[in-house]
């Protein structure tokens, strides 16, 4: 089976999600916004399947694999709309007079629209090509790689010698295509969902790094902000649960018809 050390690559993104999100979300756990929790927690299921899928095929446990895999697809859904949560709470904090937001939301909304597009594609070419090994495991390790940069931007920058946390980010974001250039040199073509997920980080970089207080960021952000929660939401879970249910069918064996006699 391939990347045969990914369970410890998941389980350091496990750690560094646990360090760089406690002080702001593991130990205030009780008082944060609902947002957090909506996709703190199935964020953090996310990972811990894929690092599940890593692990069971490894140690003989296919029908495991298969089993968590399926799971996958109920799942899929409340991780988007917990994103889309993230979205939210941002829009209601720029419409609301939040300073942090106000100065970055339109650094966030970029960032966090184009991670949602990065799941999906990804996730979506993980069912297609869940016959083909190389194929379906680079796309599901490659959605823990999306995940990756929020919580180690958190865990450097401190260490940093910058103002502003943004650096921290943008860094983090290179050091991720430092992963992806690395495993393309092992692997080569096999590495190809990790090329998919850098074009995603490239566009992450040049957005969040080149549209500071961009007015069309603004205006969406403004009119996000003005939507019911329940709406943003439920836009999320259903963009989920269709990329799950259009992946699962694109992968599916073609039926062979019979030929008449």
């Amino acid at each position: 089976m391939p990347y045969r050390h990914a369970p410890y690559y998941v389980l350091f993104c496990v750690a560094v999600i646990a360090v760089g999100f406690w002080p702001s979300y593991f130990a205030p756990f009780t008082t944060v916004p609902w947002q957090f929790h909506a996709h703190g927690v199935f964020a953090s299921l996310w990972v811990l399947m894929v690092l599940a899928q890593s692990w069971t095929p490894h140690h003989g446990q296919m029908n495991l694999h298969r089993a968590v895999g399926k799971s996958s697809l109920f799942l899929f859904p409340f991780l988007i709309a917990g994103l889309m949560a993230i979205i939210d709470l941002t829009a209601k904090g720029f419409v609301g007079g939040d300073a942090v937001r106000m100065t970055w939301g339109g650094e966030f909304l970029i960032g966090l629209a184009l991670a949602i597009a990065a799941y999906v594609v990804l996730f979506y070419r993980a069912l297609r090509y869940r016959r083909k090994v190389w194929l379906h495991s680079g796309y599901m390790l490659a959605t823990v790689l999306i995940l990756f940069e929020s919580p180690f931007s958190r865990v450097i920058g401190p260490y940093l010698p910058f103002e502003s946390f943004m650096p921290s980010i943008l860094i983090s974001m290179a050091l991720e295509l430092v992963l992806i250039a690395a495993l393309w040199w092992r692997f080569r073509e096999k590495a190809a969902p990790f090329l998919v997920a850098g074009l995603f980080i490239v566009g992450q970089m040049l957005g969040m790094g080149l549209l500071h207080r961009n007015p069309v960021l603004e205006w969406c952000l403004t009119l996000l902000g003005a939507m019911p929660s329940v709406a943003v939401v439920g836009l999320g879970f259903a963009l989920g649960a269709a990329t799950s249910w259009a992946g699962w069918q694109a992968g599916k064996r073609p039926s062979v018809v019979a030929q008449p006699a």
